[in-house]
């Protein structure tokens, strides 16, 4: 009989480490349970069916990807520029990015700038994954919207000494990597705003991030100025 309950609280000790380790993976208590709230209430879904619900916005600038993108004023960064259409969502993956396309690509953008990637790499899927899904979504934008601006932008560094966020730097440059290849084999431009928002030791600037994931105000500037000549 004892031996079963040391075998039970092993068990259950083995559990709990792997239960802290996975919290720990995702950023603390505190992200992961904002991460299971967010995704079990139905936002997500949400932000996509009121994408859907809106009047198409022929030859719009649209920036697309997740919560990076989601978080930034994109209209008001751009004033000059309208119409610009936000369909950044937080949390969403490639996956999510690729099942979103028809809804984006119904208003035949004049532009997209794609973020995508970062979550994908948190949650520990391989990059040679992530970079299947996203030459898909690649390809779909320009089989099917061939007049759209494609601008394939760098995934953002992160600065796991600000919070853990469960992927590194180097995974981070891997599939930036991936990306660049991308963007030679389709002949589209690739947008490097990952460089000036690092540190000198290639992280996640302070200066730019409060959580050493998102950006803050200034960090949305620098983003800002990356990209202005791209856009009218």
């Amino acid at each position: 009989m004892k031996s079963w309950l040391y075998v039970s609280l092993l068990i259950n000790v083995l559990g709990i480490g792997l239960a802290l380790f996975a919290v720990h993976r995702l950023g603390g208590w505190k992200y992961t349970w904002l991460k299971l709230q967010y995704q079990t209430s139905g936002l997500y879904h949400h932000r996509v069916q009121h994408f859907e619900h809106l009047e198409e916005r022929p030859r719009a600038i649209i920036f697309l990807g997740d919560s990076q993108t989601e978080q930034a004023e994109w209209q008001e960064l751009f004033p000059e520029t309208t119409p610009i259409l936000n369909r950044g969502i937080s949390g969403d993956f490639v996956q999510g990015v690729l099942n979103r396309l028809p809804e984006v690509l119904r208003h035949k953008p004049g532009k997209i700038f794609l973020l995508i990637g970062v979550n994908d790499l948190i949650f520990g899927t391989d990059v040679t994954q992530i970079e299947s899904v996203y030459r898909q979504i690649v390809a779909k934008i320009r089989a099917e919207s061939p007049n759209t601006e494609l601008y394939l932008l760098s995934v953002l560094p992160v600065n796991n000494d600000t919070r853990r966020s469960g992927t590194s730097n180097t995974r981070i440059q891997t599939l930036n990597n991936r990306i660049i290849d991308i963007a030679h084999t389709y002949a589209l431009p690739f947008i490097d705003i990952a460089t000036p928002l690092k540190d000198a030791d290639g992280h996640l600037s302070a200066l730019y991030s409060e959580d050493g994931l998102h950006l803050n105000g200034l960090g949305d500037q620098v983003w800002k100025n990356e990209i202005r000549k791209y856009l009218p």
